[in-house]
């Protein structure tokens, strides 16, 4: 064998090994991917007539939607052909709801925070001026604790607030309103446990989005998001609502709004 045979013989050697080495460790690598990667896994859907009033609402197209284009609750529909029937889970008694918008607020816009029971009777109600925010993603949460059960909840945004309102006067402009629904359960036991070994924020999203508790998976992420701009909340949140079609591009951005 010449000294060129032998060469080639080496380098094919070379070759495979490397190939074979690759191999062997990108498997468990992806394995590993994949298990840090955030599922949300959807429960069972609700019984559609429990509130009655459902979906993303509004009813009348108005001077709103032209104020506040494309805004959507980063909520799931639990029903392919009804996309603005929106329900999730949650196991907290002062739950958040996030909701995109993309043109963002203008400051003193005046807003409607209002949440009802299976008995369309209103729990709880706040009216507040927001400050200007910058297009993304911004959270309403309920400051009093609810009882475990069904709930709408009710956001009408009125962007001709240059006048005063109390809260009882209904008779202000045509507000733009998004209607949802949510589900308080109280947490299994599984769930408990599962997050007993959650250490961090993120592994305890993780914990909730795999029990298909929607809310609070998301609250955790996005609560982290408005101080911290980590890689992996950033990755985790962006994956959680591409799972239920709910990413945007400004959908990526989380900013602090309003305190009640």
């Amino acid at each position: 064998m010449n000294f060129s045979s032998s060469m080639k013989i080496t380098c094919a050697a070379v070759i495979v090994s490397v190939i074979s080495i690759t191999a062997t460790y990108s498997k468990p690598t992806q394995v590993a991917q994949l298990q840090s990667a955030i599922q949300f896994a959807p429960p069972p859907p609700p019984d559609r007539g429990d509130p009655g009033d459902r979906g993303q609402g509004g009813g009348h197209r108005g001077p709103c939607d032209k104020a506040f284009p494309g805004l959507v609750a980063l909520v799931p529909t639990p029903y392919p052909n009804l996309p603005d029937d929106r329900w999730g889970l949650t196991v907290n008694d002062r739950p958040t709801i996030w909701f995109d918008i993309p043109s963002g607020i203008q400051e003193n816009t005046l807003v409607e925070w209002r949440l009802r029971d299976s008995k369309n009777q209103t729990v709880y109600k706040t009216v507040l001026r927001l400050p200007k925010t910058q297009p993304g993603v911004v959270g309403f949460s309920v400051t009093k604790p609810i009882a475990i059960g069904t709930y709408q909840w009710d956001l009408a945004l009125y962007c001709d607030s240059s006048g005063q309102r109390s809260t009882d006067d209904v008779d202000f402009d045509l507000p733009l309103i998004r209607k949802g629904r949510l589900q308080r359960i109280a947490p299994p036991q599984a769930l408990q446990q599962a997050l007993s070994g959650s250490k961090t924020p993120l592994d305890q999203a993780k914990t909730y989005a795999q029990y298909g508790i929607w809310y609070d998976a998301l609250t955790l992420l996005g609560t982290r998001l408005q101080t911290s701009k980590d890689q992996p909340t950033s990755n985790a949140w962006s994956e959680l609502l591409r799972q239920q079609k709910l990413e945007s591009k400004s959908s990526l951005i989380v900013t602090p709004c309003c305190t009640q």
